[in-house]
């Protein structure tokens, strides 16, 4: 098996070495080693795919691993325990009151259907950008994962927020051609209209292998005072279906669409236009709240076992 080389950055022309770039340069030997995909690299492959000198990669590096940035294991580099706490510290973010409400609700659809993953996304321009995730530790892989980004068009969460999004936020995707990450990904502007369309009579959207292949992706805006603050998203094998499709997908609609709801019942509005707080933001705190499951009815026990 060939190892793929790292991907190569971007440059920006010659720069003097003020706080500033030194600061970029730093951030884009992190980007490299984020976005390569390897556990571990030499010194030589960084250096060639940020495009820096040796030496200079050298230093920035050992800077990272005195502060637990990157560890070294005799010549190769990785990532180091402090992305870790950052991690941590991440739920202090903006997202962090959405991620604390949806928590429980996330948990009970994931137990509930036959769930290759579970998503939470927010729409940032022409991309969804993911906030939780819940998945099969076995399972099939995904190409998404927490803080990453995907094309809104081609995403059930994308498509479910563009399809009660005011006109502006919809213009600003098309104004692009869209994105076509598999072949059965829309790449008409009136395919993904008509979709928002069936959508908002529906209050669910379908999206069948546009993200990626053997997936089928059910998805349901978070709506608070009228407006998308989010989407859930069920993913699950297409081979899920199989002759039953209409039923099933109206079952596991009905499943995530509850789970939106859920959700949005759990937030208030800021009065800022940003992301909205958690109303029972002190109570989910609690470790026990936040890893019990979401009531549910005896209808949606039923679903799918």
């Amino acid at each position: 098996m060939s190892v793929q080389p790292l991907s190569r950055e971007p440059s920006t022309g010659p720069e003097l070495d003020t706080p500033s770039s030194s600061a970029s340069k730093v951030l884009g030997l992190l980007t490299v080693m984020l976005r390569g995909g390897r556990g571990s690299v030499s010194l030589t492959e960084v250096a060639v795919a940020a495009g820096l000198p040796k030496s200079t990669t050298h230093r920035l590096l050992k800077v990272l691993e005195d502060h637990g940035f990157v560890e070294r294991e005799g010549s190769l580099y990785r990532l180091g325990s402090s992305f870790l706490d950052l991690g941590e510290e991440a739920r202090l973010s903006r997202f962090a009151d959405l991620r604390d409400a949806a928590y429980p609700h996330l948990a009970s659809l994931f137990r509930q259907a036959p769930a290759i993953a579970v998503h939470l996304g927010v729409l940032q321009g022409r991309a969804v950008h993911y906030v939780d995730k819940l998945m099969q530790p076995d399972g099939v892989r995904l190409p998404t994962r927490v803080g990453g980004r995907f094309p809104a068009a081609c995403t059930g969460l994308g498509k479910a927020m563009l399809a009660v999004s005011p006109a502006s936020v919809v213009e600003r995707v098309l104004l692009e051609p869209l994105p076509r990450v598999t072949p059965h990904s829309v790449s008409r502007h009136g395919q993904l209209l008509a979709q928002m369309q069936r959508t908002r009579q529906e209050g669910f959207v379908v999206e069948s292998e546009e993200a990626c292949h053997g997936v089928v992706c059910i998805a349901a805006p978070v709506l608070v005072d009228d407006e998308p603050v989010a989407a859930v998203s069920l993913a699950v094998p297409s081979s899920t279906f199989g002759r039953s499709r209409t039923a099933r997908i109206t079952e596991l609609g009905r499943l995530v669409t509850t789970s939106a709801r859920r959700i949005s019942a759990g937030l208030e509005p800021t009065g800022r236009g940003g992301v909205p707080t958690a109303g029972t933001l002190r109570s989910l705190r609690s470790a026990s709240q936040l890893d019990s499951p979401a009531p549910t009815t005896s209808e949606e026990q039923a679903v799918v076992r």
